[in-house]
């Protein structure tokens, strides 16, 4: 099996990992304090299923490409990195059906630390098992949780910056999970120096008769100072017409509602 599909395998797992009877809280976390400071925050396992669950921790880099994809690296090799501040209390987690238990991360801020603004990491947890003493010769698969752990250093004094569109692309009817859709792509930019989670909201409009399409709201999370495509597949089999797309940028109450509006003829 190529590593690229191993890659792809567990990502699908990880998003499924509460449904395999693994809980891990938080998954995010965020440290503040000053230079020269040690902060920590525990990280809970818990195990609701019937089964034994072992772990080991490691680090990576990691950022978002232009479609908000995660992308990872190999560990202290981004500027932005804080992998070399960070320390686990244990690196395996053993866990008995039922059992619940808590490892300590501890971020040791450096004296230059604020110097490089808002940095991030990735601790994953990656679920080990004993080969089997009867596989066969040949290709054999074990497929394992990955659950991964977001973990940031915000210094005092970042710009919150904003939230705003650059672009709103009508991108014309392609195929998608086996069917046509009428995809229209929003661009956005976070213009400030902290991380920042939004909703893009999407309405369409029937121009002739009012009538609404409902479209279903996409989740993003921006990284500092980044730009990123939103994309929205809109139904193919709508009656020919003028619909009138809006797109709204909710960024939280902190935030002022942002509105792109696109005219479109099907």
């Amino acid at each position: 099996m190529s590593r690229y599909l191993v890659i792809i395998l567990l990502c699908i797992i990880n998003t499924l990992a509460s449904g395999q009877g693994i809980a891990v809280s938080p998954s995010r976390i965020f440290f503040d304090g000053e230079m020269g400071q040690t902060v920590s925050q525990a990280i809970t396992f818990t195990n609701t299923s019937t089964s034994e669950f072992n772990f080991v921790a490691g680090m990576k880099d990691w950022d978002r490409d232009s479609l908000g994809v995660k992308v990872y690296y190999n560990p202290g090799s981004k500027e932005n990195s804080n992998v070399s501040w960070l320390q686990l209390s244990q690196n395996a987690i053993q866990l008995a059906p039922g059992e619940s238990k808590s490892v300590n991360l501890t971020m040791n801020i450096p004296d230059d630390a604020a110097k490089r603004g808002q940095t991030n990491s990735m601790i994953f947890f990656t679920q080990v098992k004993e080969q089997q003493g009867n596989q066969k010769p040949g290709f054999n698969m074990n497929v394992l949780l990955e659950i991964g752990v977001q973990v940031y250093y915000t210094p005092s004094g970042l710009s919150r910056g904003d939230l705003e569109f650059l672009a709103f692309e009508d991108r014309g009817t392609t195929k998608s999970a086996e069917r046509m859709v009428r995809q229209m792509d929003v661009k956005i930019r976070n213009t400030g120096q902290i991380n920042k989670d939004a909703y893009v909201r999407f309405e369409l409009t029937n121009i002739q008769t009012g009538e609404e399409i409902p479209i279903e709201s996409i989740a993003v999370a921006m990284m500092p100072q980044a730009e990123q495509w939103v994309r929205f597949s809109l139904p193919d089999d709508l009656p020919s017409g003028k619909f009138l797309a809006v797109a709204i940028l909710d960024a939280g109450s902190q935030y002022d509602l942002k509105i792109a509006e696109k005219e479109i003829t099907y």
